[in-house]
């Protein structure tokens, strides 16, 4: 596991670093005249549509791909956060018999809406939702 451990002596100089460790990293105070010690987990978050892959370099280098971060020797894919992107919501104006509805579609979520009071009566199956469904069936085999 990482640690990003950031360390302040009593004689005002700082360090900042990652280090690999099985257990949480220990640290003599007293011995190493230490003033303060912050020592987290540190993770790579990783943003993207594609699951993020480790290399190795022909000169020994580790780099998250596809982008070809570098980074600690010692990483593995528990120290990597694979970050998602959010889909757009769809949102359509449907007529209906009384006047227009707001129906949506959150793909993050996978789940339809509609503003119509029958989408209450049906549990969420209203007409609107219906053809929302059929709209992106259609599309989706295009």
């Amino acid at each position: 596991m990482l640690y990003d451990v950031n360390i302040v002596y009593d004689n005002g100089q700082t360090t900042n670093e990652i280090i690999h460790s099985n257990t949480p990293p220990t640290f003599y105070p007293k011995r190493d005249s230490i003033k303060s010690i912050i020592a987290r987990v540190h993770k790579y978050e990783v943003e993207g549509s594609f699951h993020p892959g480790l290399h190795t370099g022909s000169d020994g280098k580790k780099y998250i791909i596809p982008r070809w971060t570098e980074v600690h020797p010692e990483t593995t894919y528990n120290d990597i956060v694979w970050i998602q992107p959010k889909q757009k919501k769809v949102i359509e104006h449907i007529q209906g018999s009384v006047g227009m509805y707001k129906t949506m579609f959150d793909p993050n979520k996978n789940k339809y809406t509609c503003s119509c009071m029958g989408f209450w009566r049906s549990k969420g199956n209203c007409k609107h939702v219906i053809a929302l469904k059929e709209k992106h069936l259609v599309s989706k085999v295009k």
